[in-house]
């Protein structure tokens, strides 16, 4: 389907007509120990750690052998045009969407989503704040997409997502790359960034303030406890609320100079149980069905004692991922990885989840 760009440019984002959030009794098992939720709440804390034995160096969970050159080189198109995002907006220069969007297009209409999300999300850490706008346009993208999205509102949630942190550009780098706690004037200066993203993509023109209005809301939550303006329910857009979601999924599971990683599977029970009343329940339930209880990176103990890392989900069975085994059953370090599909393989099934940290 070929879509044009004024069509995704021009058309405002319906809003939500229902008030649907999730209610307590679709609570999705326990959730693991909550970040605190003081002050520096949204800089997110370390999860529990799930323990295990220690069983010697860990192989390089980052093989680019399983993809193909067209993933690899697509992925770096987008990072390239993420960072030439950042350095414009440095220079107080436009944001041009064209490239943007012809990118995304690109990638909807290869069905490129899936393989990229994989791809992006398990690029190691070190490409800063670039590299996690790739992640959240993907992953928002994979809500879209499974919310039953057409092209044209597909490019237009994925464009917004691309976008939606350029405000964080014009924080100054000593409160980004700070390991201590924030002041509350630093904390300040972070939470103005939705506004100066709105400021910065309204600058695009007439056709943009619908960008500008999801970059305003990312950060506001159903429940009236987000910022910066406390919006409730359907006054928050949808897309707004997936890249919320997504956007905070990616940020929970990468590095930070503050805090370590804080593992997937975790984050995901973390953010369904935090889900309850703070984003629609059809976009915590897709947002579930999309990144798995078993997400992308996710180290695994199956019943025979070996582990493995998920490399890709199944939508049909969620608990059933492709797993690459690391480890046999006595501990001894594979050479090659063996890919392990548990959908076809019924003897075999996940028994636990552990902390990468635990395998170093």
């Amino acid at each position: 389907m070929t879509v044009r760009f004024s069509d995704i440019i021009g058309k405002d984002e319906k809003k939500e007509k229902e008030n649907d959030t999730v209610a307590p009794e679709e609570r999705q098992g326990e959730p693991p120990a909550a970040p605190e939720r003081g002050p520096e709440a949204e800089r997110m804390s370390n999860s529990q750690i799930l323990r295990t034995d220690e069983i010697g160096d860990i192989p390089d969970p980052f093989s680019t052998d399983r993809y193909s050159e067209k993933i690899r080189s697509t992925y770096q198109a987008l990072l390239e045009r993420a960072r030439e995002v950042r350095d414009r907006v440095k220079a107080n220069q436009g944001v041009g969407h064209s490239p943007i969007l012809s990118l995304l297009h690109e990638i909807v209409a290869e069905d490129l989503i899936d393989p990229l999300y994989e791809y992006a999300i398990s690029v190691p850490d070190g490409k800063g704040l670039p590299s996690h706008c790739v992640c959240v346009t993907l992953a928002a993208m994979k809500v879209g997409r499974g919310l039953g999205y057409d092209t044209k509102k597909l490019l237009r949630l994925g464009l917004a997502a691309f976008l939606e942190n350029v405000g964080m550009y014009k924080i100054p780098e000593h409160i980004l790359e700070k390991k201590e706690k924030l002041t509350q004037e630093e904390l300040d200066t972070i939470r103005n960034h939705p506004q100066i993203s709105a400021q910065i993509l309204a600058q695009m023109g007439d056709a943009f303030q619908w960008l500008a209005q999801v970059a305003s809301q990312v950060h506001e939550r159903a429940d009236g406890s987000g910022y910066p303006n406390g919006l409730r329910g359907n006054q928050i857009t949808e897309a707004a609320s997936i890249i919320g979601l997504v956007d905070t999924y990616v940020a929970m599971i990468k590095k930070r100079p503050y805090r370590d990683k804080i593992m997937e599977s975790e984050a995901v029970k973390f953010l369904v149980e935090l889900g309850k009343g703070k984003f629609p329940r059809k976009v915590v339930k897709e947002f579930l069905n999309q990144i798995s209880l078993f997400p992308i990176n996710t180290y695994v103990r199956l019943n025979n004692q070996s582990i493995g890392r998920v490399i890709h989900t199944d939508k049909a069975q969620p608990l059933r991922p492709t797993i690459e085994l690391l480890y046999d059953g006595l501990g001894q370090r594979l050479e090659k990885g063996e890919v392990i599909h548990l959908a076809a393989t019924p003897l075999l099934h996940i028994v636990d989840t552990i902390d990468d940290k635990e395998l170093r």
